[in-house]
Parts: C-alpha cells; structure tokens; sequence
C-alpha cells in the first residue's frame, strides 16, 4: 500500500513465432477491486518473447490498519498459441502468491466525556483509535480513584472493545444514587493491554493512556437541636439531642453555647 504495485512474470522456456495466451485464476486473501484493480484473467507472451507480467496495479492505500494480504495466481490452460506449447508439468510451478503490504497503523487513548452526577446523571469515558482496523481491537483498563466500586458506581468489566470498522468505544460509568452527605468522589481509568493488530499499539504519551472522571454528590443535610428530657435533681438528668437529616461519611462536629437560669456547676455539670 502506498505507491508499489505487485508483479507476477509468466515465462515460457523457449520463443514461440505465434503469441501465447495464458489463462489465469486469482485468489488469496486481497479482494480484487477493493484491495487492488482487478485481473483480467489472461495474459500474452509475445511471439518471439518468453516472458510476460502480470502487474497487481492500483493498490488501494486504503486506511485501514489490517494484515498482509495476498494475491495468488494459478495458470488454468493455454488459450492460444503453438500447439507444443502446453502448462509445465508440475504443478508447483503453475501458481504463486504476491503479498499486499500493509502500510497503516493506529494508536489507542483514553479521554473522560462526562462527569457523573448521583440521582440519575452517568460519567463516561471514550477510548479511541486513531485508525479503523479490519480486526476488533480488545482493550483492557485497570480502575482506581477515590469512589468504591459497587458503592458509589457499578463495578465496571475491565475490558472495552472497539469494533472492526470504527474508532472508538465508551466506557460508562452508571452512578449509584446514596443517601450520604460526602465529597465528590473520582473514577480513574488506565489503558492497561491491547488485543489488537499488532500494528495498533498505545499512544506514546502516558498522559493519554489515563483519565479521570468525578462523582458529584448531591445530597445534603441539616443539623438541629431538641430537648428529649427534662431533669430532675435527686437522680433524673436531663437530655438534649443534636440531629443532623441525613448521614454523612465524616464526623459532624457541631459546636453550641450555654445559657438560661440554671448555674453549670452548680445546678448542673458543666458541658
């Protein structure tokens, strides 16, 4: 691909004073006028010549990251020509194979698309690939960050793939909705192996190989006090409750001040 066609050369072992049509058959795993301009199926050895090619012209510099193809010719009979002059006895020598190089090649990254939100707002990352491929391209990632799988998100598969023909896939991550007053928690993904072509391959860049995602928690509360129980000198104390609506993952540490007409110390214990 790229500029260099493919050549076959039909010789005959001595000169003919009439032409000598030659059929052929094509196959191989090349696609004929997909891969490259199709055959005609014959070829002509000049008289007074002993050799003609057969050119594999207009080879597709397709774009897409694929293996080596081949393109393989077998003789099928003599057309026309000299009646001494027939197919070589072996059939080794009746067919051949030209290899379609394959000139294209990709790399494979990581970007996040989409913070989540909890109550109903998904976070999504996209892996992409430079190139499509004629092969799906399987990709493996490892998962870190400050959320819990399984808690905060549901836990993901480890594994994404993009698919022959196209040059991403995403990566959701399906928010679970708590009832707890937290910060913002991350999902940090990291391209980790490849099941691909070996000519894709990842970004060179470490940078892009990594991303990260945030959780936005969404919920909140509100602390208040009430009085539970009155006291009662001669062993019955008294009882105040602090409430906070909601519970949080860190201590709530709620300061207050202490007034009225009993004397802390004297009336009371001091709080």
């Amino acid at each position: 691909e790229g500029g260099v066609d493919g050549q076959f050369t039909v010789t005959q072992t001595a000169i003919s004073s009439t032409d000598t049509v030659v059929s052929y058959s094509v196959g191989g795993t090349a696609t004929a006028g997909t891969d490259y301009a199709t055959l005609s199926g014959s070829v002509t050895i000049p008289a007074g010549s002993t050799a003609a090619t057969i050119d594999v012209a207009g080879i597709v510099n397709d774009l897409i990251v694929e293996a080596d193809e081949t393109v393989d010719i077998t003789l099928t009979g003599i057309v026309s020509g000299d009646a001494q002059i027939d197919l070589d006895g072996d059939p080794l020598n009746l067919a051949d194979t030209v290899t379609i190089v394959d000139n294209d090649s990709a790399t494979v990254s990581i970007s996040a698309d989409a913070d989540g939100v909890e109550g109903g707002v998904d976070g999504q990352f996209t892996v992409t690939q430079t190139a499509v491929s004629s092969t799906d391209t399987v990709v493996s990632y490892l998962v870190g960050g400050t959320a819990t799988a399984g808690t905060d998100y549901a836990t993901l598969s480890g594994s994404v793939t993009i698919p022959a023909g196209s040059t991403t896939a995403t990566i959701d991550v399906s928010v679970i909705d708590d009832p707890i007053v937290e910060a913002d928690e991350i999902v940090l993904v990291s391209l980790d192996g490849l099941t691909a072509d070996p000519d894709v391959t990842f970004d060179t860049d470490p940078f892009n190989l990594l991303d990260a995602l945030t959780i936005v928690d969404n919920d909140s509360a509100t602390v208040s006090i009430s009085a539970d129980a009155d006291g009662v000198e001669g062993g019955v104390d008294g009882q105040f409750t602090v409430t906070q609506t909601a519970i949080s993952s860190t201590d709530t540490v709620v300061s207050y001040s202490v007034g009225g007409t009993a004397t802390a110390g004297t009336d009371y214990a001091t709080l």
